[in-house]
């Protein structure tokens, strides 16, 4: 004969709640959430629970003691009897004291295991700070080592950017200088040109008169025969 096990499901570890913790996000580190999505339900949230609870049950207290205090004492048994009666007041105040305890063990015994709970969790708590702060770490760490890289880019790039504009300025100038020296040269040569054309023009007129006198040459020989006849 096989028992078999009946699994319930988790519960919120809230006191008096009884939804379903959330759910573990996929990849999550650590353990599975023990409470719901409640924002009030979390440790804090159950400590203070507890705090309340456990400080209601010191004011019960106090209330039954002073309750008992106001109850009258019973009258002192005769002479005879009071050995007999001492014994039985006795054992019955003992009998009443371990009742008392095991009242206030069994009232006392969930505040317990909510304590454990609580510790627990906090140390389950605490586990999950230290991964984060470890995860929180590593991402300013690696926050930074982008930001130094970046940096030293940006210097690299600024550098460069220095560079080319430097060179640019001297192939600038360079360029101005050789336009400066064609522009030069060009007003030069406009200048000759110019000296060219003037002479052309006066060997032109000077031509121009070469040719009248020889025109004028050849007409004198042309009549010279005519009159010598």
């Amino acid at each position: 004969m096989t028992v078999e096990t009946i699994e319930t499901a988790p519960t919120c570890s809230y006191p008096g709640c009884t939804h379903a913790p959330e759910p573990k996000a996929p990849g999550a580190e650590g353990p599975a959430p023990r409470y719901c999505a409640h924002p009030d339900h979390n440790a804090l949230g159950a400590f203070r629970k507890f705090r309340a609870k456990r400080q209601q049950r010191k004011e019960d207290k106090r209330a039954a003691a002073e309750a008992a205090k106001s109850v009258p004492q019973p009258e002192p048994a005769a002479p005879a009897d009071s050995v007999r009666m001492a014994d039985r007041g006795e054992a019955a105040r003992s009998r009443d004291t371990v009742v008392a305890l095991v009242q206030q063990l069994s009232a006392e015994l969930p505040a317990y295991i909510e304590e454990l709970a609580l510790i627990t969790d906090s140390a389950a708590a605490e586990a999950r700070i230290e991964t984060v702060a470890r995860a929180s770490a590593q991402r300013v760490l690696a926050a930074e080592e982008r930001a130094t890289l970046a940096e030293e880019a940006a210097d690299m790039a600024v550098a460069a950017l220095d560079a080319a504009s430097d060179e640019f300025a001297q192939e600038t100038a360079a360029i101005r200088e050789e336009a400066a020296r064609k522009v030069a040269d060009a007003e030069s040569v406009r200048a000759e040109l110019e000296r060219y054309r003037e002479r052309v023009g006066m060997l032109e007129v000077r031509l121009d008169a070469v040719r009248d006198e020889a025109d004028g040459l050849r007409r004198a020989r042309a009549a010279a025969p005519a009159d010598s006849c």
